[in-house]
């Protein structure tokens, strides 16, 4: 990945996980044998759990080598936005992407040869295989997953803001270095991207395992998907011990709550199990405090973490 100064200045780390690269993620984590000791429980489950429908989501996902690019759409907030995006795409997208799959030397089913055509039923009957998988198989675990991708995120922000892009370039991943201007990634093919003043957005991903990815086509906004280190699927995304003792058990779940991604007040009751005027009352405090901030949007205060906020939950 070549760089330029503007690149640099346009480096950022994603707000929160992204659902359809956990998706997608996934999907090889259930057909494949790493990450036993993270995954392990959760393959097993799953892989009993994917719906008929899930099932034509692995026919257009070969478990190596290159993946369409239109099943990740860029900034995708929540599934429902994710897979309308995916049927929006434009055919010649469509075609081109399972063309490549071709190339590549996939064998490739007919449905998806024809959704490469112009079949809207094979665009619709993906829909609703991405959309079934998530509930059964991602959605079930979602807590779990933004909590372990907010944790990494604060470390990569962290040192984004203590030693700008080239500290955060230089301990990105170990698959990852920096010889500036060009970021070499240990990938099984040769593959250049010239940033182009476009900058990159840097994604930690919960089901990612080992080197990172980015797309195939250079003309999608530059990303790069990286895993990251956790201990369990099943770990629970509580705060440090520190933090709750400093703050108080439930004032510390809402900050983390709110750290794994802005939410509005109701949102941060259901994920903190607290009422509605608990959540207020909590929130109030910490806005108070220069912990979190708080905006209107529409009837409801949406609410964010602060760097003051971050660098507490990292200390906590």
């Amino acid at each position: 990945m070549h760089f330029t100064e503007a690149d640099l200045g346009k480096v950022a780390v994603a707000e929160d996980a992204d659902p359809m690269w956990e998706l997608l993620m996934s999907s090889y984590r259930i057909r494949r044998p790493e990450g036993e000791p993270f995954f392990g429980r959760w393959r097993r489950g799953s892989r009993s759990a994917i719906p008929d429908s899930g099932r034509l989501l692995m026919s257009a996902v070969p478990p190596y080598g290159y993946c369409p690019d239109f099943l990740t759409p860029p900034e995708a907030r929540t599934v429902g936005d994710g897979i309308a995006a995916v049927l929006e795409t434009p055919e010649r997208v469509l075609a081109a992407d399972v063309a490549e799959l071709v190339a590549q030397g996939t064998r490739v089913p007919p449905w998806l040869l024809g959704l490469a055509g112009g079949e809207t039923r094979e665009l619709r009957r993906l829909g609703t295989a991405l959309h079934d998988y998530y509930q059964q198989c991602v959605a079930p675990h979602w807590v779990t997953v933004r909590g372990a991708v907010a944790r990494e995120r604060v470390r990569l922000q962290s040192c984004l803001d203590r030693g700008g892009p080239q500290l955060l370039l230089s301990t990105l991943h170990p698959d990852v270095t920096w010889n500036p201007p060009v970021l070499r990634v240990r990938f099984p093919i040769e593959q250049e991207l010239h940033l182009n003043g476009r900058g990159i957005r840097l994604l930690p991903t919960f089901f990612a395992h080992g080197m990172p990815t980015t797309y195939k086509d250079p003309g999608r906004p530059p990303i790069l998907a990286c895993s990251i280190s956790h201990t369990s699927l099943h770990s629970e995304a509580e705060p440090g011990p520190s933090l709750a003792a400093l703050l108080g058990p439930t004032r510390a779940r809402v900050l983390t709550a709110i750290a794994i991604g802005r939410c509005n007040t109701s949102a941060l009751a259901e994920l903190t199990g607290t009422r509605l005027s608990t959540a207020s009352q909590h929130a109030s405090v910490l806005r108070a405090s220069g912990l979190i901030v708080s905006t209107r949007a529409g009837k409801s205060q949406v609410h964010e973490i602060t760097p003051l906020g971050l660098g507490l939950i990292q200390a906590g």
